[in-house]
Parts: structure tokens; C-alpha cells; sequence
């Protein structure tokens, strides 16, 4: 009987209930979704970060003097492009940051030779695109407020001097002087209102190189040099071809355009080492196309300098 009773009792006992779950333990979705947008912000800050150290181009004008050791003549703002990628020219706003701009580069050119001016400019960069014909064009406007300038072009290769004046395509140039078809005076075009000389490239010939070489050339600079007060030369750009070391060897200055957050620092080194090499005369660097809001530190100085000159022309 102590047996068989023993048998009755129970061996486990109900501690809890078992209860329907009203969700599922897993997957955690909202712990899933958490973790990956954390994990998704520090890779992608991670990306960024790495791509910046990746990055070798030159951004703020402290980068031309830090990468490119050379001296910064000014830097040319970014300007707001209409539907035809064009926007308002030095003479089209004399008062706005591009024209004030481009005075503190016509400044510091004017100052880099006081006992010795420099009659001849070349303008060349590292790479096509990067404005130098703009630049080219300006400052020619810029120094022709002081002087009287003449602006050539002299990038035979890919030349625009002639569009940007709203010249003809066939309007007689370098190309139609040094080959013979034209004299020297039908090549150079006055512009009334700009108070500037221009003379176009013409058509674009199989031998640029021996053009802008030639003897004929060349004294044909020594005889400008005698009629305006600066000539400013847009030149091809230096990493394609040779032409602007060409040029440079008949200049008093050289300008080198870089395009900010475009150009990289190692061919713009490379580049503006092989002027030095060639004892050209390089007088520094244009930042152009530089955009304050992207480069940290630059963008509330530059827009209250902007700002103040807008004032005053509004008032």
C-alpha cells in the first residue's frame, strides 16, 4: 500500500502557465532596423572620409600655396550659369564679386612688376575646361580700364577667343597673319565697348606648334610690344601640348589657371613645374571657379566681402 501511494503523487509541478505569444520573438525587426542605420551612417562616414584622403585636388587658395607652392594671385568666384552655360562677363557687371575679383588679380599683376612691367601675358593651366580663355578675355577687359591691351588668341588648337568676342568663325587671326593671307592690322579687331584689342586665332591649322614658332611670330610680338602697353596671349594648356612653353619663352609673365575641386594637385605640379624648369616667368596662380560653401573656413569671409560690394551698388 506505501508503495502504490507513492506511485499517486506527482513528479512535476505547474509553475507557470504556457501562453500564446501575441508577436514573434524573432526576428527583432526594430533592433535589426537600428543596427543597420548605425552601421550605415559609420560607413558611410567612413566612405567619406577615406574618399577625402583619396581626394589630391585643389580646393581653397590655402591648397595652392600648401600643394602647389606657388603664389596666389586671386581667386575667381563660381558663377550662376544661364541655359547656355554663360554668365555675366567683367564689363557685363563691373561691380559684382566676378569683376572685383578679377581686379585683385589685375592688381597683383600690375604689382608683381612695378620697376619692370610685363607687356607680354601668357595665360595657359593644367587641362582643357578649366577657364583660362575666360580668364584670358577678363583680365585683357580688366587691364584695358588702365592701358591699352590687346588679347591673342593663341590656342590654336581648341580656340573660342573669337566666339566669346561674338566674332565671325572666318574672322582673320594669328593663323591667317602667319600664313601670309592676311596683314596684321585686318587681324586685330577693336572692341568699342570693352576699350579693347583682340586678335582672333582664325582657323585652326595642321601645325600649330610651327606657327606660333615662327620667326614671323615673333617679330611680329616685338612689334605689338611697341604698339599696346600688355598683351595678354591665350594659350594652349600645358599637360596636352607644348605650345605654351613656346609662348612663354617671348613672355614677361606667366599666369597658371587652375580649376578649384577639379584640377589635380599632381599634374598641376607637374605642370607648373615644367614652366619653371623652362626658366619661364611664372607669376602665379589663379584659383578659378572657386566655391566657397564647399571649402571650410572661406565661405563667411568671402560672402561678406560679396555682400559688401553689393550693398553699395544697390544704394
Amino acid at each position: 500500500m506505501s508503495e502504490s501511494g507513492g506511485f499517486e503523487k506527482p513528479h512535476a509541478r505547474i509553475l507557470d502557465r504556457a501562453r500564446v505569444p501575441g508577436a514573434p520573438v524573432k526576428p527583432n525587426k526594430r533592433l535589426s532596423i537600428t543596427l543597420a542605420f548605425i552601421l550605415g551612417i559609420m560607413l558611410g562616414c567612413g566612405i567619406a572620409i577615406l574618399l577625402d584622403m583619396l581626394d589630391n585636388t585643389v580646393k581653397s587658395p590655402d591648397d595652392v600655396q600648401d600643394k602647389l607652392h606657388v603664389p596666389l594671385l586671386g581667386t575667381l568666384p563660381k558663377m550662376k550659369t544661364n541655359k547656355t552655360g554663360e554668365f555675366d562677363q567683367f564689363w557685363q557687371q563691373p561691380r559684382g564679386q566676378f569683376a572685383e575679383a578679377l581686379r585683385t588679380i589685375r592688381t597683383g599683376v600690375v604689382l608683381s612688376g612695378l620697376d619692370n612691367p610685363a607687356k607680354i601675358i601668357v595665360v595657359t593651366s593644367t587641362v582643357p575646361g578649366e577657364g583660362k580663355s575666360t580668364v584670358a578675355l577678363n583680365l585683357g577687359a580688366a587691364l584695358a580700364q588702365m592701358e591699352n591691351t590687346l588679347v591673342i588668341g593663341a590656342d590654336l588648337r581648341r580656340p573660342s577667343l573669337a566666339k566669346k568676342c561674338k566674332l565671325t568663325p572666318n574672322h582673320p587671326g594669328l593663323t591667317h597673319f602667319v600664313s601670309g593671307s592676311a596683314k596684321l592690322d585686318d587681324c586685330i579687331e577693336h572692341l568699342p565697348e570693352l576699350n579693347l584689342y583682340v586678335m582672333p586665332a582664325g582657323i585652326i591649322p595642321p601645325n600649330p606648334l610651327e606657327m606660333i614658332s615662327s620667326k614671323k611670330f615673333v617679330q611680329a610680338l616685338k612689334y605689338l610690344r611697341e604698339k599696346f602697353d600688355r598683351i595678354v596671349i591665350d594659350s594652349a594648356p600645358v599637360q596636352a601640348v607644348s605650345d605654351a612653353l613656346i609662348l612663354a619663352s617671348n613672355a614677361d609673365s606667366v599666369i597658371y589657371v587652375v580649376k578649384a575641386d577639379a584640377t589635380s594637385a599632381t599634374q598641376a605640379q607637374k605642370g607648373i613645374a615644367s614652366v619653371v624648369a623652362s626658366n619661364e616667368p611664372l607669376t602665379g596662380v589663379v584659383l578659378n571657379m572657386f566655391d566657397p560653401k564647399k571649402a571650410h573656413g572661406y565661405g563667411n569671409k568671402y560672402y561678406q566681402y560679396s555682400n559688401y560690394y553689393q550693398t553699395e551698388e544697390a544704394t
